[in-house]
């Protein structure tokens, strides 16, 4: 399932500022790399270890993000992930991976285009607003040709 959801930059920019200070938990190497791309810090690899040896692991206080692939197999791994969270008494936060969802991308590791396509998206605006500018001002050099006009 595919989702068409345009995003701004600073929609983008607010869930990366509160995604800073946690723990995030992903599935392999390319997500961990994407989301440094994107200036996040603290990523634990999952990298096909056994789940439970993942969660041993974790020695923080920091509110932990599951953020594994949002497809079924990824689903799966975020219910068992949280389940043996919560038996080791390790806060998760379930609304930052749902406002990760939001964004429309089915993996993780596709959100390190989202910075270029949404910068590239508003460098294209601009060039439209300039360009009708100068359609406005032209017109009305045209005006002053006309009314400057011998009767």
């Amino acid at each position: 399932m595919t989702r068409n959801k345009k995003i701004t930059i600073e929609e983008l920019n607010e869930l990366l500022k509160e995604l800073k200070d946690k723990l995030l938990i992903v599935e392999g190497k390319n997500d961990k790399k994407a989301l440094k791309s994107l200036g996040l810090k603290n990523i634990i690899a999952i990298d096909g270890r056994p789940l439970y040896e993942v969660v041993e692991n974790i020695n923080t206080t920091k509110e932990i993000v599951i953020l594994t692939d949002f497809d079924k197999k990824g689903r799966e791994i975020e219910k068992r992930l949280r389940y043996l969270l919560q038996k080791y008494k390790k806060r998760t936060n379930s609304r930052l991976r749902g406002k990760t969802m939001s964004l429309g991308k089915n993996q993780i590791e596709d959100l390190a285009n989202l910075d270029s396509q949404i910068a590239f998206k508003e460098v294209d605006v601009h060039v439209k607003v300039s360009a009708n500018v100068d359609k406005v001002s032209d017109k009305s050099a045209d005006k002053r040709k006309r009314s400057n006009r011998e009767t």
